[in-house]
């Protein structure tokens, strides 16, 4: 009987050694997979930023230029007004040298 529990024992401490080992092996690979997936996340976050950024500046590039094209439309018309401005303050200019000019 003697024998019969020391055997017992000895398995029982070579299941506990087996799953102690197997529980080992299982948190490396767990934490190998999870580090790779946290370099996966951390590479996957970053070419999604490079993304963002490289649409907003292609957003804001063409914002810009909208907006440059409706500021030379809007001089453009402030040009047709003021020469046209221009022309009628001339003449008045001239109407009135010409009236002072008569005796």
């Amino acid at each position: 009987m003697w024998d019969e529990l020391k055997k017992i024992e000895a398995e029982a401490e070579k299941i506990r050694s087996e799953a102690q080992a197997k529980a080992q092996s299982m948190t490396a690979l767990a934490q190998q997979s999870s580090e790779k997936l946290i370099a996966n996340s951390q590479a996957y976050a970053e070419e999604e930023g490079q993304q963002l950024y490289a649409k907003t500046v292609e957003e804001a590039n063409s914002k810009r230029d909208e907006q440059l094209k409706a500021n030379e439309a809007a001089t453009e018309k402030l040009k047709v007004k003021a020469g046209k401005c221009m022309e009628q303050a001339i003449t008045k200019v001239v109407n009135s040298v010409i009236k002072e000019a008569k005796p």
